[in-house]
């Protein structure tokens, strides 16, 4: 049992670690209490010390492996492939994210798409099933969607974004239904 929870869990962490940081700032941001604080720098902080969390429980549930394990009914894999593509995907997103503090001063909600993005990938590195595979990249595209259309003064983001949504949903039905 412990190992079913360990096989998921860098993944169980980031999601609940975004969805605490996207309370967390939608709370103080609203807040006429705090005289409306800027949030962006602490929640990057806490968005890279998340991503820094789930590098360390990766590592600390990765023992040298011989062989793939198959978690949840053949739904997730786990073998050395896996391992050092998510090591690989976690150390990028903490460099993305420590390089991109100046540009994230406007809007923290980047950070949140950012590490939610970063769990479509983890999911998508260890799908080992055609559904698991396909909901990976619809979490990861879902949130690119938004990145593309976040600048909402601007006629070509939006455009961008609504021809990104446009077509993914057509590339996603004809995935779906063949």
């Amino acid at each position: 049992m412990f190992n079913l929870f360990l096989a998921v869990s860098p993944e169980i962490f980031l999601i609940n670690a975004t969805f605490i940081l996207l309370i967390h700032g939608v709370v103080f941001s609203t807040s006429q209490k705090d005289d409306y604080p800027p949030l962006v720098s602490n929640v990057g902080w806490l968005g890279l010390l998340s991503v820094l969390i789930t590098l360390l429980l990766l590592a600390a549930g990765a023992p040298l492996l011989t062989i793939a394990h198959c978690f949840w009914n053949h739904f997730v894999r786990r073998d050395n492939l896996t391992y050092f593509c998510q090591i690989l995907l976690l150390l990028s997103t903490a460099g993305i994210i420590s390089m991109c503090f100046s540009f994230f001063e406007t809007a923290f909600e980047f950070i949140v798409f950012i590490l939610l993005s970063t769990c479509g990938m983890l999911f998508l590195i260890s799908a080992y099933d055609l559904i698991a595979m396909y909901l990976a990249i619809e979490l990861q595209s879902v949130c690119f969607y938004v990145i593309a259309a976040s600048k909402r003064k601007s006629e070509f983001s939006t455009e961008a974004g609504l021809k990104y949504l446009i077509l993914g949903a057509f590339s996603s039905g004809i995935l779906l239904f063949g």
